[in-house]
């Protein structure tokens, strides 16, 4: 199996590098034309659609041509993938449409919170939390409720920070690359088909995107790929013993980031639906830092959090994955707190 899934992670890599260069000669242009953007000549976008193709591709062949993955699979397995796809590339299509024509705010936000919700009803609602040596079983639509808040929060958050070249694309990668060897260790196949498919296909973007800037994702390939690492993160919590707090430790710098500049944004009065530039990252890019730093820097944070998550998730007690992600919480704020504080100080931030 391990040898099926390479060869389509591959798969998933070339054809979504072919596709996204034919979407620098074809896709649509995003102008620098608001202050938010972080660029200064029109650059093609929409790149997500090569990181669906590549994905799709690797999934056709894997279903098609792999012995073992047909004897391996569950059928619940196959139907959380199916339901998987069938939510992932609508949100593409939207998100491609939003990068020829800007649709609204209100509008966006109503679609992908009544997608985040059915998506969670089909996927599998996660209703016990466990927590040291206890197991909270949440009521049906409370577990709802937090199962789609978690679609829709990622969505939005990979969305959010996708603002400088590869940070969001490239960190989203590396989540998905920690999350396979979960899977693969907790026999789920079809959580590790979806992280290193998603994976191989995102890196075939990024070799026009980091760190030039050849091609942008858009919110077609922001989409694509938070809905990817939810639907990802739900499938691994229901087919192995990994605590849900783990998901949202593979992902945390994104989380924190994004998260942390709603709550900043709201404490100020200013509307949590208007672009701004007043991330982390973006207080980065006008303190002089370049794409490419910030990129990597992104990506380390990443793998560190990929390497926790890995670390605790095996903690028989569940001690271990609360305690971690309450440091990363503490460690986030700290770290927001000091670095707004000085940008401030700077005249970066509006206070």
């Amino acid at each position: 199996m391990i040898l099926d899934l390479t060869v389509v992670v591959a798969v998933a890599f070339v054809v979504s590098l072919m596709v996204c260069r034919a979407m620098i000669w074809i896709g649509p242009v995003d102008a620098p034309n608001e202050e938010r953007k972080q660029h200064r000549a029109p650059t093609p976008t929409s790149g997500g659609v090569g990181i669906g193709a590549g994905y799709g591709a690797a999934m056709l062949v894997l279903s098609l041509f792999s012995v073992e993955w047909r004897h391996q699979i569950s059928p619940q397995g196959v139907s959380m993938l199916w339901v998987s796809a069938l939510f992932a590339y609508p949100l593409l299509f939207i998100g491609y449409i939003d990068d020829e024509r800007h649709l609204s705010a209100g509008f966006k936000f109503l679609v992908y919170s009544v997608l985040a919700f059915v998506a969670a009803w089909l996927m599998g609602v996660v209703t016990d939390l466990p927590i040291g040596g206890y197991v909270l079983h949440l009521p049906f639509v409370i577990a709802l409720i937090g199962t789609a808040l978690w679609v829709f929060t990622l969505l939005n958050v990979v969305n959010f920070m996708d603002g400088a070249n590869g940070m969001a694309m490239g960190s989203v990668a590396v989540g998905l690359l920690a999350l396979s060897v979960m899977a693969l260790d907790g026999g789920s196949i079809g959580g590790a088909a979806i992280a290193l498919c998603g994976a191989g296909a995102l890196a075939g973007f990024l070799v026009w995107n980091f760190p030039g800037g050849r091609l942008f994702a858009g919110d077609s390939g922001a989409l694509f790929a938070g809905a990817l690492s939810a639907f990802g993160c739900l499938i691994v919590i229901a087919r192995t013993d990994m605590s849900p707090l783990i998901a949202p430790i593979l992902f945390f710098p994104l989380l924190a980031d994004g998260l942390l500049t709603l709550f900043y944004r709201a404490r100020r009065g200013r509307s949590l639906l208007t672009a701004h530039t007043e991330h982390l990252y973006q207080v980065a890019i006008v303190s002089g830092w370049s794409h490419a730093r910030i990129g990597m820097t992104y990506w380390a944070a990443m793998a560190a959090c990929g390497a926790i998550a890995i670390a605790v998730n095996g903690d028989a007690t569940q001690v271990w994955p609360a305690a971690a992600l309450g440091a990363l919480i503490v460690t986030a704020i700290a770290l927001d707190v000091i670095v707004r504080r000085r940008a401030e100080a700077a005249g970066i931030l509006k206070r």
